[in-house]
């Protein structure tokens, strides 16, 4: 009974658990798995509206499709990629905003409107900026260019070999991304002009406006300037730099978080011993080369660069080389020498007097045709150049705008990299060509040729000093050591310092910076702050040629930069002014009446500054602006030495030697249209303040 009794007991607890056991079977966990997932998933957010990793990721690998074919490459480095990044995300944000306003207010771009952007008298500046519409030979836009790319993305894919229509495909992506940037351009200057027309100047502002640029002054002064006083002879404390923070924070306001971290990085480099093993390696394949019939094939197995069998002007060599070709006799070898992080030598295959480069012309057939169709055009084309008809003018009928499909010059090293280096040298002057480039037929022509010089064909072994993974292990034994020892806020920075480290102490992040000052490859570091605790210590191994040491000194949340950011540039702006009040003090002590007397105080000399007035915004012969003689411009008196001012640069003693006064007559309309000029970036500014407004959450350092 007392056993039933306990069971009876625990009753509730046990249909608890098999309620817990069913429901895990029922509920459906993985669709609320999902659910959260989602709600994390937020790249940026803009006034509400999210924008999720998958759809950043999209936009960014288009862009990053887009930035290879309009240059060429077949792949991007991490500066590129990352700028990509920061594009993608700033053009991102500003449609949305766009669109959001331009609904609101009624904005639109036509159809019809965009079309004249495009095929109208006068383009968009967007389509100055494409290189495909550049004409190579004028480096400027040209509108043949630009519809001859229409004409060819206007093509049937199906109708073309799987490479071309696939090119087709990738051009028509590239038209997609062009006409979206000229729509939001037209929309933004749109949207900036709406706002500038709110701006109206009053009759009181213009008549104000006139009035202070009609009267220009010559200024006669003397400068003393703060560089000439120790920053030492004056004091700035904590305390004020403080009291100058709290002034002025609003004006360094800031969307992002901050955190603040310090780091030392360590470069992984070869060490003697990884030096040695190369040495050793190269000087076995020294001995390979002496006895080898073809010293291409050492070349090829052994050398980080393959063997180019061109010739190359002795005066196009570097210094070492220059010297052992002039010298050398047929055969010859250079004996391996370190340069940098590599092992080089050279091997003398040959020499000769031949032309330097060559002056080209090239016709090439149209494209999205088969080879024997092209075949028989070349050899169409090269029977009507036979017949008399002139190079140029068959270049220019086959490819518009091509200025007679001129090349320029070129030497034998870049032609042998087309595979067409020994045909164009071997050619006379005048002659055409049928050749095969890169699959395609073209015909070229040897427009001139230089007169010959000496050249010579090298055999260049070049063996670089890998890190072996001996090396690596150390500088990983030696940083992981460093960071069990130091890994906390009392030492990191004076262990980093007396082991010898370059430690960067107190460095403020953005969530958006691309590397920690000028290092590639650190983007991880910054990631690694923003998604980690205060007091978190890590070293990042997985950086190719580097180490990164790192600890989260502090995180900021505020609105503004954090005090630790901007105290140098406050302690500077403090130090001159204290500069500035004891050059004054002392200049006035000494009862100075004339600028001679001031000039010969201060070991200076007597400078003028001719036509300033209220509104002049850079001073003729001054680094920067100077408002204290804008100010002396306009209130000073003729001819009466100023009492000495504090101005940016230094302590200025001025006198007004001379004044002018406009004579035209007031014009009101003109003095407001030169207001509404100097307002223009009143739309910049609403789209700054605009973006404050809307609330952009950037989320993406949580990501990447």
């Amino acid at each position: 009974m007392a056993a039933l009794q306990k069971i009876r007991s625990k009753s509730g607890l046990l249909v608890g658990i098999i309620a817990v056991g069913l429901l895990a079977f029922v509920f459906p966990w993985s669709e609320v798995s999902t659910f959260i997932n989602k709600m994390k998933d937020k790249a940026f957010v803009v006034n509400g509206e999210v924008v999720t990793t998958g759809e950043y990721a999209t936009r960014i690998s288009q862009m990053e499709n887009i930035q290879k074919i309009m240059s060429g490459q077949n792949s991007l480095d991490e500066m590129a990629t990352s700028q990509i990044r920061e594009a993608v995300y700033e053009q991102m944000v500003r449609e949305m905003l766009l669109d959001e306003q331009a609904e609101k207010l009624g904005l639109a771009v036509t159809a019809k409107e965009l079309e004249d952007m495009i095929y109208g008298e006068n383009p968009t500046p967007v389509l100055y900026q494409i290189p495909f519409f550049i004409n190579p030979q004028t480096g400027r836009f040209d509108k043949a260019y630009m519809m001859q790319f229409l004409s060819e993305i206007g093509q049937d894919p199906s109708k073309l070999s799987p490479e071309q229509g696939a090119e087709i495909v990738a051009r028509r992506e590239v038209w997609a991304f062009i006409e979206n940037m000229i729509k939001y351009q037209r929309l933004e200057e749109k949207y900036s002009a709406l706002v500038g027309g709110t701006a109206i100047a009053s009759d009181t502002e213009a008549k104000s406006s006139y009035e202070d640029s009609k009267s220009a002054a010559d200024i006669a002064y003397v400068l003393q300037s703060y560089s000439a006083l120790p920053d030492s002879t004056v004091q700035v404390s904590d305390k004020e730099i403080k009291e100058l923070y709290e002034k002025r924070k609003k004006s360094y306001k800031t969307n992002a978080e901050l955190r603040t971290i310090s780091y030392f990085i360590k470069d992984v480099i070869p060490s003697d011993e990884d030096f040695m093993a190369v040495e050793n390696e190269i000087a076995a394949v020294y001995e390979k080369l002496l006895v080898a019939d073809n010293p291409a094939v050492i070349v090829n197995e052994y050398s980080s660069n393959q063997y180019v069998d061109a010739f190359m002007s002795v005066s196009s060599l570097p210094a070492d080389a220059k010297s052992f070709a002039q010298s050398a006799a047929i055969g010859d070898i250079r004996k391996p020498v370190r340069e940098g992080q590599s092992y080089i030598m050279y091997k003398l295959v040959d020499r000769t007097n031949a032309a330097d480069s060559v002056k080209l012309q090239m016709i090439p057939m149209p494209q999205g045709m088969d080879l024997k169709t092209t075949e028989h055009i070349a050899d169409s084309l090269m029977s009507v150049i036979k017949g008399g008809k002139d190079f140029s003018a068959v270049a220019n009928e086959v490819v518009p705008g091509s200025n007679g499909g001129e090349l320029g010059w070129m030497n034998e090293m870049t032609l042998s990299g087309a595979g067409i280096a020994k045909e164009c040298f071997a050619a006379s002057k005048g002659d055409v060509l049928k050749l095969n480039l890169q699959g395609q037929s073209v015909l070229m022509r040897i427009d001139d040729k230089t007169n010959p010089v000496p050249k010579v064909k090298l055999a260049i072994v070049q063996m670089p000093v890998i890190v072996s993974d001996k090396t690596q292990n150390s500088i990983d034994n030696e940083l992981n050591q460093f960071v069990a020892e130091n890994g906390n806020m009392e030492n990191f920075e004076s262990a980093a310092s007396s082991n010898g480290y370059a430690i960067v102490p107190n460095a403020v992040i953005n969530p958006s910076d691309m590397f920690l000052g000028n290092a590639t490859g650190t983007r991880q570091v910054i990631h690694w702050a923003f998604n980690n605790k205060v007091g978190t210590v890590n070293k990042f191994d997985n950086i190719s040629d580097k180490r990164v040491v790192a600890i989260i000194k502090s995180e900021s949340k505020g609105d503004y930069y954090p005090i630790s950011e901007l105290s140098a540039t406050f302690r500077q702006e403090l130090v001159r002014d204290k500069k500035a009040e004891k050059m004054i003090t002392d200049l006035k002590a000494k009862n100075l009446t004339t600028l001679d007397e001031y000039a010969q105080a201060i070991g200076g000399r007597i400078d003028t500054a001719k036509f300033v007035t209220f509104q002049t915004s850079r001073i003729v012969g001054r680094m920067a602006s100077e408002p204290i003689m804008n100010v002396v411009a306009k209130r000073g008196q003729l001819n009466k030495v100023e009492a000495p001012l504090k101005g940016m640069e230094g302590v200025y003693v001025m006198d007004v030697i001379n004044k002018t006064e406009d004579t035209k007559e007031y014009d009101s309309v003109l003095a407001k249209q030169q207001i509404k000029q100097a307002n223009s970036t009143l739309g910049f500014q609403a789209y700054r303040a605009l973006l404050e407004k809307m609330k952009v959450e950037d989320n993406r350092v949580k990501f990447w």
